[in-house]
């Protein structure tokens, strides 16, 4: 069939790492269209660094790809894609292997764990970058707390900047 393109071709970058039916049955919310895309920029992240575990650091860059108001509020609070990458490539190491099963590191778990809270306790019914955000603001964790710091992010700041957003209804 000329029309149909064979199961084993992948388009590089047009899916998901994650398997996201599994993640939303685990954080017991669904993943909006824009945290989809937050997440599989993250995924193209990971696997641009040749890491092979979903990180807090990935998600924090498929956040900023996505663009969204999530974006414009990291960026408001002087966080770029390249200050991320810069604490991805300085943080961790190049993996030599090939992936299996990707699976979130602790961090991005809790992250995604506190997106899905943040969603739950404001009545909305899908995860969108904006509460990836609040995850990440309000992780405690040695990596987002160290990109926040190397970065300059005022980190009280941002976390009541975020909780605006969602209240705003992002």
């Amino acid at each position: 069939m000329r029309w149909s393109k064979k199961s084993s071709e992948k388009t590089p970058g047009s899916d998901v790492c994650i398997d996201l039916p599994k993640l939303q049955r685990e954080l017991g919310v669904r993943i909006g269209e824009r945290g989809a895309a937050a997440i599989k920029f993250a995924c193209q992240e990971m696997h641009r660094s040749n890491h092979h575990a979903l990180g807090a650091e990935h998600l924090i860059v498929g956040v900023l790809r996505e663009g969204g108001p999530a974006a414009q509020l990291l960026l408001e609070h002087g966080m770029t894609i390249e200050d991320a990458r810069a604490q991805i490539s300085e943080a961790l190491w190049e993996g030599d292997e090939e992936p299996g099963n990707v699976e979130p590191t602790a961090e991005a778990a809790n992250i995604l764990a506190t997106a899905a809270e943040a969603a739950g306790v404001r009545g909305h019914k899908t995860i969108e970058p904006e509460h990836i955000t609040y995850g990440f603001v309000c992780s405690g964790f040695d990596i987002t707390s160290r990109i926040l710091h190397m970065v300059g992010v005022d980190r009280p700041k941002l976390l009541q900047a975020s909780e605006q957003l969602l209240s705003n209804g992002h």
